[in-house]
């Protein structure tokens, strides 16, 4: 599967991902920024395959097993056919913040939500380069992602 190219506003929503998770830390709360190296569409499967660095992933992983993530935010952009969000998956009484920037081909959008929406929810699954494990991140109200802003 060849990923999209994640195109020239990338960088910029890395680093909204990363001040996003300082603001937490700020706060006290454990917080993990993401800094995916690709982001594919599962369409069939109503989700979004996240690669991380190992050793990011090994903080995603010991965080999401303290927490039990009960709040999504989704921040979104849009620039020159690709579509960029920021997942912010939290557990306030734990005090667990995962930050995800995403993104998709503009044209993968359609095949994407009209899966998310017969299943009721679009699944945004981080995961090694080893496979070894994984933590899914559950949006149950996908309009919430695709219906932001994309322009």
């Amino acid at each position: 599967m060849d990923a999209p190219d994640p195109g020239p506003r990338w960088d910029a929503v890395e680093e909204d991902a990363e001040s996003t998770a300082a603001a937490y830390r700020e706060r006290g709360w454990t917080a993990i920024a993401g800094h995916p190296g690709q982001v594919n569409p599962v369409a069939d499967a109503a989700r979004i395959d996240v690669l991380l660095p190992g050793s990011e992933f090994d903080a995603a992983l010991a965080a999401a097993d303290e927490a039990a993530i009960d709040g999504v935010d989704v921040y979104a952009g849009a620039a020159d056919g690709a579509v960029y969000r920021l997942v912010v998956a939290t557990d306030e009484a734990a005090q667990v913040a995962l930050c995800v920037p995403t993104y998709l081909a503009s044209d993968d959008l359609a095949a994407l939500r009209a899966a998310a929406e017969a299943a009721g929810t679009l699944t945004v699954r981080l995961r090694p380069l080893d496979d070894r494990d994984h933590v899914e991140i559950a949006i149950d109200e996908p309009a919430v992602f695709f219906d932001a802003p994309e322009a």
